[in-house]
């Protein structure tokens, strides 16, 4: 699955209260309609991190996608 593009990812993230984990994410993107790209590039992140802004989400859904995190 490919990662899905900053805007879109934001787009979908506008709606997050920040710091947040990642099931209010996928809940907040799910809500606002974030399809598969999305959800399961959320979906892939650890369960026990938090995220203090979307920038620090960009950058684990990033990191994960190229290789760059487990």
């Amino acid at each position: 699955m490919s990662a899905p593009d900053r805007s879109s990812l934001e787009k979908h993230l506008a709606e997050a209260e920040y710091p947040c984990g990642r099931e209010e994410l996928l809940r907040r993107a799910a809500a606002a309609g974030g399809g598969d790209s999305v959800l399961g590039s959320l979906g892939g992140l650890p369960d026990t991190d938090r995220y203090r802004d979307f920038d620090a989400v960009w950058e684990a859904v990033s990191a994960k996608h190229i290789g760059g995190a487990p």
